[in-house]
């Protein structure tokens, strides 16, 4: 792959769908109040469950989940794309054809929750004095949902 170029004719565009589909769904699970991680996090982050959002609230809401799950997502398949393109370079030990496997999704969803989900996690442990739990509740979120979607990505419509 030519750095220069953004080239997006190999990137995982059904891949990409289903993965901020499942990002959203984990996410309404994971913090639903019903679900164990949920009522920690609802517990912690001080959330009246009796008060409901107001429409207009609600909306902002979704509409900030949704472009959240979406740049996630895209530069995460697009990550992806490019790790396909280093493992199919013969001049460097790749492999013509390789194609990305379950495990390739894995290692990559976690390695991309540890170097960029945790550090930005432990910022709200160190200067904004939330509670190790819920750095916990909301890293074991993103670690769920990026090992799905490294799976997702890698496996399903991909080229």
């Amino acid at each position: 792959m030519d750095p220069a170029a953004f080239d997006l004719s190999k990137f995982n565009w059904i891949g990409f769908a289903i993965a901020v589909v499942a990002l959203m769904v984990i996410g309404f699970i994971w913090y639903a109040p019903w679900f164990p991680t949920g009522r920690i996090w609802v517990r912690l982050s001080g959330m009246d469950m009796s008060q409901k959002p107001k429409g207009a609230q609600m909306a902002m809401s979704m509409i900030l989940m949704i472009i959240g799950a979406l740049l996630l997502m895209f530069v995460y398949a697009h990550d992806m794309m490019v790790y396909q393109d280093a493992f199919q370079n013969t001049a460097t030990g790749g492999k013509a054809g390789y194609k990305l496997t379950a495990m390739d999704g894995l290692t990559g969803g976690f390695f991309t929750w540890l170097g960029f989900v945790v550090p930005l996690n432990l910022n709200s442990v160190a200067f904004d004095r939330k509670p190790w739990s819920l750095f916990w509740v909301n890293a074991g979120y993103y670690l769920v949902a990026l090992l799905v979607a490294g799976v997702v990505i890698a496996t399903v419509g991909a080229k």
